[in-house]
C-alpha cells in the first residue's frame, strides 16, 4: 500500500515555504492588473524577482525586529525579576531585624513585670507597716476589740497606796510588749512623744493631769491580756498592785474607739536612740 504524500506546506521548510508564496502572490497580483488593462505580455521574471527580494527583505526585517524586541524584553525581564529579588531579600532581612526586636522588646517587658511585681509586694509591706505604725504612734483613729484596764488607788487612802506614774508607765510597756495596737490613758492617745509624768501626787500624760481612777484602753486580739501577765513588766505591775493594794478591774471588750493623738504630739522632728533601757524609775517632783 502506497504511503500519502503530504503537502508542501508540511514538508518544506518555513522560509523558503514564505518565499514561494510570496512570490507566487506577486506573479497573481501583477497578471491580475495586466488583466484588468487588457495587456496580454507575459511578466517580466526580473520583476518577479524583484517582488520575491523586497517580500524576503521585509519579512527578514520582521524577524529581526522580532528578535531584537524579544532580547530587550528579555532584558527587562531578568532586570525586574533580579530587582525583585533583592526586594524580597530586602524585606526578608527586615523581618529578621523586627523579630529580634520584637524579642528584645519581650525580654525587657517580662523584665519590667517583674520588677512591677516586686515593687508591688514592696508597696504592700510598706503600707502594712506604716498603718501598723500610725495606729501604735496616735496618728489616725482606730477602732477594735481589746481590753479595757482601770486602776484605782487604795481605798484606805494612804500615800502608799496611790497610783504612780511608774506603775502605768510598767502596765502600759506590758501592754506594747503584749502586741497592742493602739493604748490611751483617759481618752488620751499614747505616741512616740507622749510622757507619762509624775507631777507631786498628781499623774500627767501629754502634759497635761489626769484624776482617778485611770483607765486604761489598749486594742488587740483575745489574747492580749494572757500575754501581758506573761511580761516582764505585766508581772511586776501585778506585783506592786497586789504589794500596795491597788484595785485593778480588766475587761474584754469587743469594741473600742481611740481618738488620735493631738497635732503637737504627730509632728516627730527628730529622733536619738537611747544608750540605755527605759527609764522606769520614780519621776521626781
Amino acid at each position: 500500500m502506497a504511503q500519502p504524500t503530504l503537502p508542501d506546506r508540511v514538508t518544506m521548510p518555513l522560509l523558503s515555504l514564505v518565499t514561494r508564496e510570496a512570490v507566487d502572490e506577486d506573479y497573481i497580483h501583477a497578471a491580475a492588473r495586466r488583466a484588468a488593462a487588457g495587456d496580454g505580455t507575459e511578466p517580466s521574471p526580473r520583476t518577479g524577482l524583484r517582488g520575491a527580494a523586497v517580500a524576503t527583505a521585509v519579512f527578514g526585517l520582521l524577524i529581526a525586529l522580532a528578535a531584537v524586541q524579544t532580547a530587550r524584553n528579555a532584558d527587562v525581564q531578568e532586570a525586574s525579576r533580579g530587582a525583585l529579588i533583592d526586594r524580597i531579600d530586602e524585606r526578608k532581612a527586615e523581618v529578621s531585624s523586627l523579630r529580634e526586636r520584637v524579642d528584645a522588646l519581650q525580654e525587657q517587658v517580662a523584665s519590667l513585670r517583674s520588677a512591677d511585681a516586686r515593687v508591688r509586694g514592696q508597696q504592700a509591706d510598706a503600707t502594712v507597716e506604716l498603718r501598723a505604725l500610725e495606729l501604735s504612734t496616735g496618728y489616725v483613729d482606730v477602732a477594735g476589740p481589746g481590753l479595757r484596764i482601770t486602776v484605782s488607788d487604795n481605798p484606805d487612802q494612804s500615800p502608799d497606796g496611790r497610783v504612780r506614774a511608774t506603775d502605768l508607765r510598767r502596765l502600759v510597756n506590758g501592754l506594747w510588749r503584749a502586741g497592742a495596737e493602739a493604748i490611751a490613758i483617759n481618752g488620751r492617745r499614747l505616741t512616740a512623744l507622749s510622757a507619762i509624768a509624775q507631777s507631786n501626787i498628781a499623774i500627767q500624760v501629754n502634759r497635761g493631769p489626769l484624776s482617778p481612777p485611770y483607765v486604761v484602753s489598749a486594742i488587740g486580739d483575745t489574747g492580749l491580756g494572757a500575754r501581758l501577765d506573761a511580761t516582764t513588766t505585766g508581772v511586776q505591775f501585778q506585783s506592786l498592785a497586789e504589794q500596795f493594794g491597788f484595785v485593778v478591774d480588766r475587761q474584754n471588750e469587743p469594741e473600742l474607739q481611740l481618738t488620735s493623738a493631738p497635732d503637737n504630739l504627730r509632728r516627730l522632728r527628730y529622733v536619738e536612740q537611747a544608750a540605755g533601757p527605759p527609764n522606769t524609775q520614780e519621776d521626781v517632783p
